[in-house]
């Protein structure tokens, strides 16, 4: 076969790679009706309450930035997941920990217990654990029975230990009016997303392949910039505040696509509109 041209190789990984993480998540967006009764089998107290358990989102994300998205204290259980024997995760973000928390010593629901961002206390360390044993059993039925994916339990941890490094395809639940999240963390290669980017030579593939992805999308991500505010500092926002960004003028940008970096750019202006161009 003829070498694919140089260059190619980036972009032909990233679209068999984004493609196979699409389809797990559309599986998981599938199943999410089971999954959400199963969970509802492991907390009863929610479904006595009438509290709705909604799929929010299934899709590939970095476990670091997951991590520093959620709202302190959170809890980590530890899986690992077959097929590959790969660590996942069960996480529970500090609205969810206060649902559960209440929920298991028998309250009604109405004033939630309040939690330490520094952590949870050893009792409600113990409450939890125990509790997530049986969310492990009840998702873990309709994961294999469904999707072929096996979960157990790894070493015991605690809540502020890490998930795993990398990107990870994250399924995450709503509990309530948004009044916490429910996350289940798994490694790629459960779900069938192969590496192609270990494994593309460009010396054995047909040019045609690259052909016939022309019409793959994949989804770019110009970043400007993150920023980190209190949760004061978010409330009090009001229109016509500015946020500066922390990006001097002339500085350039990432250009990324599952979140690798693909280019560097300098920010710019098309037709009055913010556009980047492409430098390295």
């Amino acid at each position: 076969m003829n070498a694919l041209p140089p260059g190619t190789t980036g972009p032909l990984s990233f679209a068999l790679e984004g493609d196979g993480i699409r389809r797990a998540a559309a599986i998981f967006d599938r199943e999410s009706v089971r999954l959400a009764t199963a969970l509802r089998r492991a907390l009863p107290f929610l479904a006595r309450r009438n509290v709705p358990i909604v799929l929010s989102w299934a899709r590939a994300i970095p476990v670091s930035e997951l991590l520093n998205s959620l709202t302190r204290p959170i809890f980590i259980t530890h899986l690992m997941v077959d097929p590959g024997s790969a660590p996942g995760a069960l996480v529970l973000d500090a609205g969810a920990l206060s649902l559960v928390l209440d929920g298991v010593l028998g309250g009604d629901g109405r004033s939630l217990p309040p939690l330490s961002a520094s952590g949870l206390t050893a009792p409600q360390n113990a409450l939890i654990a125990r509790t997530l044993e049986g969310i492990v059993l009840a998702v873990g039925e309709v994961l294999l029975s469904r999707m072929g994916v096996r979960i157990e339990r790894a070493e015991e941890q605690t809540e502020e230990s890490e998930a795993g490094d990398g990107m990870s395809i994250v399924c995450a639940f709503t509990l309530g009016d948004d009044l916490g999240k429910l996350m289940l963390v798994f490694p790629k290669t459960a779900l069938g997303v192969k590496a192609v980017s270990d494994t593309l030579n460009a010396d054995d593939h047909d040019p045609r392949v690259l052909r016939a992805l022309d019409g793959v999308d994949i989804e770019l991500v110009v970043e400007l910039a993150r920023l980190r505010l209190t949760l004061d500092g978010l409330l009090n926002l009001k229109v016509g505040d500015t946020l500066p960004l922390d990006v001097p003028i002339g500085a350039t940008v990432s250009v990324r696509a599952d979140e690798r970096v693909l280019f560097r750019g300098t920010p710019t202006t098309v037709g009055g509109r913010i556009a980047v161009r492409i430098e390295g």
